[in-house]
């Protein structure tokens, strides 16, 4: 821009008394244009007033503002304790496979067991102010915690159903020993990334699981 041109002039003007003002002054507009600057880590750009426009700086903060997106998008999962399985197996802010690969139904059964909203104790315990270690399963037994972890890899009362599970995901998938995983591991694989190229057929197969669990679940519940 010109420097001769009233814009320019105003701007000057405003920036200074921006400045002098230790960047402090809200009402100054030129503080809404730092702030942004700044949060991209571009407050450089500020200092030396060179901004070049071109297609590089233009993927230069469309990256920036994406980090920053998701940056945002973690701190505020943090908050929310319901979340603890869903901050593990999500890790991006993209459009998950499985909205697209499923009916609506089990969409939204993928859904609730990995955002945390389900019949699970672990769950309906929170809704009548039980502390979490009271939230134990009442199919097994057991004096643990029924967490979603618990549904898909512990409860001993769906041991054929996870046996079965596992040795489908061996056969259709060429994944071996994934039983022996680690669980944190396991859970990924069944119903957060997935494995290589066969994660659809790995989450037709949890859900499969899921429903005969469920109707087991269901009978000890009744």
């Amino acid at each position: 821009m010109r420097k001769s041109r009233l814009v320019y002039k105003i701007y000057k003007k405003r920036r200074e008394e921006f400045v002098k003002g230790g960047k402090k002054d809200k009402q100054n507009w030129c503080y809404w244009t730092w702030r942004y600057l700044k949060d991209l880590n571009l407050e450089h750009v500020w200092e030396s007033q060179k901004f070049v426009v071109g297609k590089n700086l233009d993927n230069l903060i469309r990256k920036i503002l994406r980090r920053k997106e998701e940056e945002d998008w973690t701190d505020r999962m943090k908050e929310k304790s319901k979340l603890r399985l869903y901050r593990k197996i999500k890790t991006r802010l993209v459009l998950e496979d499985y909205l697209t690969e499923f009916d609506r139904e089990k969409r939204r059964q993928l859904t609730m067991i990995r955002g945390g909203t389900n019949n699970l104790r672990i769950e309906r315990g929170r809704w009548v102010g039980e502390r979490e270690e009271e939230r134990v399963c009442n199919v097994c037994l057991g004096e643990v915690v029924e967490d979603e972890k618990h549904f898909l890899l512990g409860c001993p009362m769906y041991v054929r159903e996870r046996v079965k599970m596992f040795s489908q995901i061996r056969e259709r998938c060429r994944l071996e020993h994934a039983e022996m995983m680690d669980e944190d591991w396991q859970v990924d694989i069944l119903i957060g990334h997935g494995w290589k190229k066969k994660g659809k057929e790995i989450r037709e197969i949890v859900l499969e699981y899921m429903k005969k669990a469920n109707e087991i679940r269901n009978r000890f519940m009744k």
